[in-house]
């Protein structure tokens, strides 16, 4: 199974090629390293089982047979070695880093996988096994890794980079991730809104990557949100052709309305607008192209649209 990392991800967007931005990276890793592997695991207690698992994930990725060779170390001190091991350019080891670019995307890389992995667990229900006859605490474990993201994020603040469902992703600026992103995120974590989180994802990879349909992605992502409160509630038909099919199923009033008339056409204008001229031909008229600053605006507003749909849900 192919793995999302962020080394492959930002392969060609992103470079760490001078000593600050090796030095500020490494000393975000460090401390990531000590948020999870004394904050977090003593609370979770996860076994080695799931540090192997993690680490054969980033060293298939990474094409490599092993992230160490050492048969001394467990799964987790692997992990943890990995990590936040510093960078040396001394001879010999400069070889086996591959260069500044390529230690510190990989390094993120495990930074990234292990949150992920983290938060994943115990969205499946994870719980550590108590030790003796002590009870595990559940909502004391489950607020460990909350708290360990908030800690990991302000870490990231100076690099550029945030941390949000999985992914770290480049931040426009620190209060759009604050007021936007963060609530976004929260919003879409439980398991049924999994689409819409893939799609916004997507949205977000190709505005990095200065891809044209980034919009594109974040409107789709919209359009499933509007299907599934409108699956939920029992709304849907199954004649519905489109978006504004599904519009028109919120705006009814049934007693009140689940959003009111001129959403209902800010709705329509921004899939107009969006979605619709990335999915169909131009024609003889030049195709469609949104300056980065436009689409990080829609993304914006997809993202603030979705969050509070979500809210309105009972």
């Amino acid at each position: 199974m192919i793995t999302d990392i962020f080394a492959k991800r930002y392969d060609t967007v992103l470079t760490f090629n001078h000593e600050a931005a090796l030095h500020l990276i490494g000393r975000v890793l460090v401390q990531a390293a000590a948020i999870f592997f004394d904050d977090v695991q003593p609370e979770l207690r996860f076994p080695n089982d799931f540090f192997e698992m993690l680490n054969r994930k980033l060293a298939r990725e990474l094409a490599l047979p092993v992230l160490s060779a050492n048969t001394k170390l467990s799964q987790l001190q692997v992990c943890s070695w990995f990590l936040a091991a510093p960078y040396s350019a001394l001879v010999g080891w400069d070889q086996i880093q591959h260069g500044p670019d390529y230690y510190c995307k990989t390094r993120l890389s495990m930074l990234e996988l292990l949150f992920r992995e983290a938060e994943a667990q115990l969205r499946n229900g994870y719980l550590p096994t108590p030790s003796g006859r002590i009870p595990v605490n559940g909502d004391k474990v489950r607020a460990a890794m909350p708290r360990a993201i908030q800690e990991l994020n302000a870490r990231l603040r100076d690099t550029g980079l945030v941390y949000s469902n999985g992914l770290l992703h480049l931040a426009d600026d620190q209060l759009t991730a604050k007021r936007i992103a963060k609530p976004f995120w929260d919003v879409v974590a439980d398991p049924k809104w999994a689409t819409v989180d893939q799609e916004m994802k997507e949205a977000l990879d190709h505005l990095d990557h200065g891809q044209r349909d980034a919009s594109a992605h974040a409107a789709m992502a919209l359009e499933s949100t509007i299907k599934i409160i409108s699956n939920e509630n029992g709304w849907t038909s199954g004649t519905e052709t489109g978006a504004a099919n599904y519009i028109d199923k919120l705006v009814k009033d049934r007693g009140g309305r689940f959003i009111e008339v001129w959403e209902k056409d800010a709705l329509i204008d921004l899939f107009r607008e969006l979605r619709n001229p990335q999915h169909h031909g131009a024609g003889s008229n030049p195709p469609p192209r949104l300056l980065d600053a436009q689409q990080t605006w829609a993304i914006e507003s997809c993202m603030s649209w979705i969050k509070s749909l979500v809210r309105r849900m009972p």
